[in-house]
């Protein structure tokens, strides 16, 4: 079924075809040949929508972008989830006799894994999925057999809190098999220009259309809100977006956020992007703790501001990172779509405690908006991406958010302040078994924040044209391996 078919009709009037018609003479004014933004000050100004109306009470949507997980190695004790229990053997190198099982990770970081495509291929064994420890063995990774470790409930709340008061789909694959640019890409455009690596790739590659070029076409006022530093964000190694002042003034610090939401002109899709974040983006080795108490603050601010009611958010990972899954990725387009990836949908709409099992990939969320917003699909993945609508009952009364609080507060002077790694509650096992899901009995108390871990200093907007990335680097992401490194 198509998202089209799926939605309800736009909500407001119709509008007078004289008001149309001047609406669509400015509209078209702005349209452009390929992804070129509009320029120029007078198409700064948060145009509105011409037609103003949405296809469901969706007026707002958040798509939060977390770093490098596969679902088995975070839902793999939910119940219900495609690949509980976890099961299987693997062999801790090539040509050896030794295997592993997989197992609860003890702690709440893993050192990082090789997860670039020619390891991926590998990992994936033609349909085996049998390969992730011998392959990160032979690359040199610190802890190979993380490789098939998996969290729990007692490490993840708020994940499992959101599974249990929302909906988790557990056949969600990311764009591309390779590292976080390739994906990242996808996320926006439902393509990478066919590049694999995270390697800044030449402007000549990225002339595709992006979701955030066809939304500034349409007049649609949007945002790219990122944590951490600012180098070489996705959007900054689109020509298009790099090269155009109005796209880049929607290109802000996530400490901006709350101000976004309760000003005159809220965005009406918002994209999360915490990727160079040296605290809260979940790469390894960070805390996927602090990492998944970071999203619900963000997912707080969203729901506790004025434009809460109307609002859906979704929660999705890059890409797999290296880490194990049993499920074989669909072979989508000419690169073949990525390993399973979480993604759970928050929404006032959405049912509770759902698993869903749609095969999907992040070209459904593009469908989404261009549905919602009745746009024209950015292109054929996008149009025949499967529908998003069973992850909504707008029949149903919308309910208030619900999950528990998180320990971390979006600063409004660019940091992003928390009580610090380990000024946490304890994160017991829970009563139900070794990695078995219970609901909360009540929400955690509030925690006051006390410090500043770092200041996200703005950098330049300066368009890589060397093909590297700027030498000039935020303080706060010293502890992070090079971002032209094969992978991330």
């Amino acid at each position: 079924m198509s998202d089209s078919a799926a939605l309800a009709e736009p909500l407001l009037p119709t509008i007078p075809a004289v008001l149309v018609a001047a609406l669509l003479v400015g509209a078209i004014g702005a349209v452009w040949i390929g992804d070129r933004e509009p320029s120029g000050p007078a198409s700064c100004g948060g145009l509105e929508h011409a037609f103003g109306a949405t296809a469901s009470p969706v007026r707002h949507l958040f798509v939060i972008i977390k770093e490098n997980h596969a679902l088995e190695n975070y839902f793999a004790t939910y119940p219900g989830v495609i690949g509980n229990p976890p099961t299987g053997v693997f062999p801790t190198t090539f040509g050896g006799n030794q295997t592993i099982a997989p197992f609860p990770l003890p702690g709440t970081s893993t050192p990082d894994l090789p997860h670039d495509r020619a390891s991926e291929l590998v990992d994936l064994d033609h349909g085996s999925n049998d390969l992730f420890v011998a392959q990160a063995d032979r690359n040199g990774a610190v802890a190979p057999n993380d490789a098939v470790g998996y969290y729990t409930q007692s490490q993840l709340e708020p994940y499992f809190a959101l599974a249990h008061n929302y909906t988790l789909d557990d056949m969600f694959f990311s764009g591309v098999l390779g590292p976080t640019l390739p994906n990242r890409l996808f996320d926006l455009a439902a393509t990478s220009g066919g590049w694999t690596s995270d390697a800044i790739p030449p402007p000549a590659n990225m002339t595709f259309p992006t979701i955030l070029g066809q939304l500034s076409a349409s007049g649609i006022p949007w945002q790219y809100d990122y944590s951490g530093s600012e180098e070489n964000l996705t959007p900054l190694v689109i020509p298009s977006i790099a090269s155009s002042t109005c796209a880049m003034a929607q290109i802000q610090p996530v400490s901006d956020l709350a101000a976004q939401l309760n000003g005159s002109t809220p965005p009406a899709v918002t994209f999360v992007d915490p990727s160079h974040d040296p605290l809260y983006s979940e790469h390894p080795p960070q805390n996927v703790s602090l990492g998944a108490d970071w999203t619900l603050s963000v997912l707080q601010t969203i729901f506790s501001s004025a434009i809460g009611p109307s609002s859906a958010a979704v929660v999705l990972w890059d890409e797999a990172g290296g880490f194990w899954d049993p499920v074989t990725p669909p072979a989508e387009g000419a690169l073949g779509d990525g390993i399973r990836i979480p993604f759970l949908v928050v929404s006032p709409w959405t049912p509770a405690n759902v698993i869903d099992h749609a095969v999907l990939d992040p070209a459904s969320v593009l469908a989404f908006i261009d549905q919602n917003w009745q746009l024209s699909p950015l292109n054929p993945r996008v149009a025949a991406a499967p529908s998003l609508s069973q992850f909504f009952d707008f029949a149903r009364p919308p309910r208030p958010f619900e999950a528990p609080r998180s320990a971390i507060a979006l600063g409004s002077d660019g940091s992003t302040p928390v009580n610090g790694p380990d000024a946490r509650p304890d994160r017991t096992a829970p009563a139900g078994g070794p990695g078995g899901w219970v609901p909360p009995a009540a929400a955690r108390a509030s925690w006051e924040p006390s410090e500043s871990i770092c200041g996200a200093r703005r950098l330049a907007r300066a368009w890589p044209r060397s093909g590297s990335p700027s030498t000039t680097r935020s303080r706060c992401c010293s502890n992070r391996r090079e971002r032209s490194s094969p992978s991330r």
